[in-house]
């Protein structure tokens, strides 16, 4: 009998174990936020294969565009700050602060983060940036 309830916890303990891993292991890594902040870094470097990369696969090829709308502009951020504001089952949603500032041809335009909400998904195990929140 005594080796029957021993037997029991430890199976208890193994399933109870194995859940926390599973559930572990389905959290995507790293903070929504800071994916974002890579991801506007990316783009005023005009690195287009690491804001890909930062990107759900739906997202690409307005990321590709997003990249190439500020080529040549001398783009540049300005206290950037994000911080993730909501989530909504698998989709995180960011506000930033700060601006992307770009000159051409000797016009200087500023672009204040702080007038869209970013969206960030789970995808790949990680958060990657999927477009902006729509109201």
């Amino acid at each position: 009998m005594r080796d029957m309830r021993k037997i029991s916890k430890t199976i208890a303990a193994a399933i109870g174990l194995g859940s926390m891993l599973v559930a572990c292991s389905s959290a995507p890594a790293g903070d929504p936020a800071q994916r974002i902040e890579a991801y506007l870094q990316a783009r005023v470097k005009g690195d287009v294969e690491r804001m890909i990369t930062l990107s759900c696969a739906a997202w690409e090829p307005n990321a590709r565009l997003e990249a190439t709308s500020i080529q040549g502009r001398s783009p540049t951020l300005d206290a950037l700050a994000c911080r993730t504001s909501a989530t909504e089952g698998n989709a995180a949603f960011i506000t930033c602060t700060g601006r992307i500032i770009t000159n051409y041809d000797g016009e200087r335009r500023e672009f204040d983060l702080a007038e869209r909400q970013f969206k960030a998904m789970q995808e790949g195990g990680e958060w990657r940036m999927c477009g902006y929140r729509t109201t």
